[in-house]
């Protein structure tokens, strides 16, 4: 595998703490616009050199932190390198732009599947993304939070909203993503007894379990959907198709 471009190469001296890091980070990617506005992103991002991710304490904080810097690094790599077509003509750059985080660089692919996924192999991948001593692994999340799916923008048009995410409010943020994206994304057909889910759900059936799982994670956030079920009628699943072209901007 080609070695991943640091978009972050410089250390800086650290002067802020980590998850306050990860949000100025964000903060700062959300307003660049073209490359030679780079410079002073790069520059912030060269304080995560000074970052040991292992240290940072519970899932809270860490699904915050690489939220964060995951879209983050997205907006980064977009603006360096502006993409144009389907997002999945480019899927390699996945593995090929990352920030240098302490000692370690965090490609985009590992943020998502290494660290917030608990090490679960990607969609269409044969392994995981981290081998069991990787020291890496030091720095992911316990347990999986399927919510994270409607945090994370990997720049294509069916991604959700980028937002900064706090571990002291984690809980309602990401209720709060996850409600509007699945109300946004369901469409329950009431006349065929039909529920047409956000593609997200399929493609990472491993988070969110099999189909009756999946309906019972809808319904608890989609109340017409929840009186349906309440009802006891049987409901039929199928899902929307994700739509991966580019976006030069990703949605805030």
């Amino acid at each position: 595998m080609a070695r991943a471009r640091i978009l972050n190469p410089k250390p800086e001296a650290a002067e802020l703490d980590a998850l306050a890091l990860s949000k100025g980070i964000l903060a700062a990617a959300r307003v660049v616009e073209e490359p030679s506005q780079c410079a002073s992103l790069e520059a912030l991002a060269g304080q995560l050199h000074g970052v040991e991710p292992g240290r940072i304490a519970g899932d809270a904080a860490r699904i915050a932190f690489w939220a964060n810097l995951y879209n983050a690094l997205v907006l980064h790599c977009l603006c360096l390198r502006p993409l144009r077509g389907n997002l999945l003509w480019h899927v390699r750059l996945f593995d090929r732009v990352a920030y240098r985080v302490g000692a370690h660089d965090y490609p985009l692919n590992l943020i998502e599947n290494g660290l917030l996924r608990a090490n679960r192999q990607a969609p269409f991948r044969l392994r995981p993304p981290l081998r069991r001593r990787d020291p890496r692994l030091r720095a992911a999340v316990s347990a999986v939070d399927p919510r994270i799916h409607f945090a994370l923008n990997c720049g294509a048009r069916s991604c959700p909203p980028i937002r900064v995410y706090d571990p002291e409010s984690l809980d309602d943020q990401l209720e709060l993503a996850t409600r509007a994206y699945l109300e946004g994304e369901t469409h329950l057909d009431p006349n065929r007894g039909r529920i047409r889910l956000p593609r997200l759900m399929r493609i990472y059936a491993a988070d969110f379990g099999g189909r009756d799982e999946q309906l019972r994670f809808a319904a608890a956030r989609v109340p017409q959907l929840a009186e349906r079920l309440g009802g006891g009628e049987r409901i039929r699943i199928s899902y929307g198709r994700f739509d991966w072209r580019v976006v030069s901007r990703p949605a805030s």
